[in-house]
């Protein structure tokens, strides 16, 4: 028998239960997420329990691949309009193909008309109160509490406070879901869900939905529109924290907490140097002192020109490399890597007037930021702070490789110790928490990526920042992090923003903030694989043989293929991004050189898994 491992079912909707045997054997089974129960500390969630879900269920499909709804919005700008025009399109860098929005609203003035437009509709929370132990264990445990059920009803009563956390664009089963069911399962805790700015404009314009508008954020801009609809919760409620699923509704996230009257009691205010690439390294630098990468943000490509040039850059090959990309971006996109100044100016000009990642009002980029390259290995650290101590949940080692003409393709995500003994491991997680320092990030779930390189001559350990994402790590991680490494970053989240005490009619104890470490340390080997096309054209051929090798690899406990490429005709291109890949896999064993054996292997067979006709003419 597998020594991680009892039973694998492929699926979309993958949920690992981890059953914790021994101390150094560990089992898992993958079962179906769509009328399962996750198992928690011994006991079962139900996942489909959230009234603010059940509304928008399509939703959930968009975040596929073991990846959080990442999504950016284009509207083209005024005037006449054409429907072939690339500049008016909807871009999902999760979802299965491209959609075009026809609403001709746009510009800086675009949700004071949307809002216009939506004036008749009231914002009001929506609330999903906690559940209790007898229906949660029950056959239908989805009882739950919507505003209406306040008042008549006893669930939240005026005289015993009930702790509340607020959940935006909450969609994804493994993250926002994951979070609110086991508040209110758990910790005996409310969940407040509401929409972000750039969520409701995306349901409205791209899905042409109305119905989920009552569940927007009300304008922040105006005083009497967030009274009124805080007036709207339940005077029992003490609202513990914020939680952003999604990258678009961070700077919302911020600007709600602030209007709340949340910061800094469990909040960290509005600070732009959180998102924008150039003053994060600047804020790193000037006020933490940390070492960080030559940088400028430039609005004309002569400035690029020049502050290239100064880096080495010439107009031909001389293996100096200069990073340039978007000031505000998420995995990856739009990142290049340029090896001479004719690639700066050709990736200069292409993020020029692009469109701004999760721009509510359909901004452009007016600047383009140009970087140094830092060699050596990229690592991301998933760190949940508690008023400022801060604790890194799960430490990950990136697999990027150059390929299908890409710089920075995801192969892996691979578990790391941050033990006594690793040294770059450790130096790594201090930076990250000193990064967070400068940024004054206190509360909640950062995902931090830096770059790390060793000197042969001297050993000296150079960190220096690749970005702070003040959000999850983007992927299904709990199956992994559970069973490698004990715990996981969204029961930090909160154990951080909930207390130690759970319900207390719960016999099921939460996660307990003080018995964390620091540092993470792993008892078996993992990783997240991506499935890297290398082929284009129309599939002629689903090699399943090559499927079910990878399948039967000691080390995959689940894997998934998108179905788009599961179809004989349709269309495949080489993947240069995340957005491009073909699906999963999960993999994990307590045997290191076996491990090392079924990734290499699964790399290999990834390049056969598909056949195509490339004359598509």
């Amino acid at each position: 028998m597998q020594s991680i491992a009892a039973a694998v079912n492929s699926s979309k909707w993958a949920v690992l239960i981890l059953i914790l045997t021994a101390a150094t054997t560990y089992g898992s089974v993958y079962r179906n997420h769509k009328n399962t129960h996750i198992l928690v500390n011994g006991w079962s969630l139900p996942t489909n329990t959230s009234p603010f879900l059940s509304r928008h269920a399509n939703i959930v499909g968009i975040a596929n691949g073991g990846h959080s709804l990442h999504l950016a919005l284009s509207v083209s700008g005024g005037g006449a309009e054409d429907e072939n025009d690339d500049n008016d399109t909807f871009m999902a860098s999760e979802t299965d193909g491209e959609e075009s929005t026809d609403d001709s609203t746009c510009g800086e003035n675009a949700m004071k008309e949307l809002r216009k437009k939506w004036s008749d509709i009231t914002s009001f929370p929506t609330v999903a109160g906690p559940v209790a132990t007898d229906a949660m264990l029950g056959d239908d445990p989805s009882e739950t509490a919507t505003l209406g059920d306040f008042d008549s009803d006893k669930t939240l009563a005026d005289d015993k406070r009930t702790n509340a956390i607020i959940i935006m664009d909450g969609f994804s089963p493994f993250h926002g879901q994951y979070l609110a069911n086991v508040a209110r399962h758990v910790y005996g805790a409310a969940v407040i869900h509401v929409l972000s700015d750039f969520m409701t404009r995306y349901l409205y314009q791209v899905e042409q939905q109305t119905d989920h508008l009552s569940s927007r954020l009300p304008d922040l801009e105006k005083g009497d529109e967030v009274e009124a609809w805080s007036s709207l919760l339940s005077p029992s409620l003490d609202i513990c924290g914020i939680y952003c699923e999604s990258d678009s509704g961070l700077e919302d996230a911020e600007k709600l907490g602030v209007a709340l009257g949340l910061y800094p009691r469990c909040h960290d205010g509005v600070n732009n140097a959180r998102r924008d690439k150039f003053l994060m390294n600047q804020v790193v630098s000037e006020v933490g002192g940390l070492d960080v990468v030559k940088q400028k943000s430039c609005q004309t490509l002569d400035e690029a020109e020049v502050f290239a040039k100064g880096l080495g850059l010439c107009e031909e090959d001389n293996d100096t490399l200069v990073v340039v990309k978007p000031l505000r971006g998420v995995a990856s996109d739009d990142v290049h890597l340029c090896s001479d100044l004719p690639s700066l100016r050709k990736a200069f000009t292409k993020i020029l007037q692009s469109p701004i990642f999760g721009s509510s009002t359909a901004a452009q980029h007016e600047q383009v930021l140009v970087q140094e390259f830092a060699t050596g290995v990229e690592y991301a650290i998933d760190i949940v702070c508690r008023d400022g101590e801060r604790k890194a949940a799960a430490l990950w080692r990136y697999d990027k490789r150059a390929v299908n003409g890409a710089p920075f393709v995801y192969f892996s995500t691979q578990l790391a110790s941050a033990g006594e003994e690793d040294e770059v491991e450790k130096e790594v997680c201090k930076y990250a928490f000193d990064a967070l320092d400068a940024l004054g990030i206190r509360w909640g779930l950062s995902h931090v990526e830096v770059i790390a390189e060793t000197s042969p001559e001297t050993g000296n350990i150079r960190v220096r920042l690749v970005e702070v994402n003040c959000r999850q790590h983007n992927t299904d991680f709990i199956p992994l992090t559970n069973a490698c490494v004990g715990y996981n970053a969204l029961d930090m989240v909160l154990a951080a923003h909930l207390g130690n005490k759970g319900d207390e009619n719960s016999s099921h104890n939460p996660l307990q903030w003080d018995s964390i470490p620091a540092l993470p340390t792993t008892r078996a080997y993992g990783a997240i694989v991506h499935f890297v096309s290398h082929v284009e054209g129309n599939i002629s051929c689903i090699r399943h043989d090559v499927l079910e090798e990878i399948d039967s690899l000691a080390s995959v406990m689940d894997m998934h293929v998108y179905p788009q490429f599961l179809e004989v005709g349709n269309d495949i291109q080489k993947t240069i991004d995340i957005r491009s890949d073909t699906g999963w896999a999960h993999l994990m064993n307590d045997n290191k050189d076996e491990f090392q054996r079924d990734y290499e292997r699964l790399v290999e067979l990834m390049k056969d898994m598909f056949e195509v006709d490339e004359d598509t003419s």
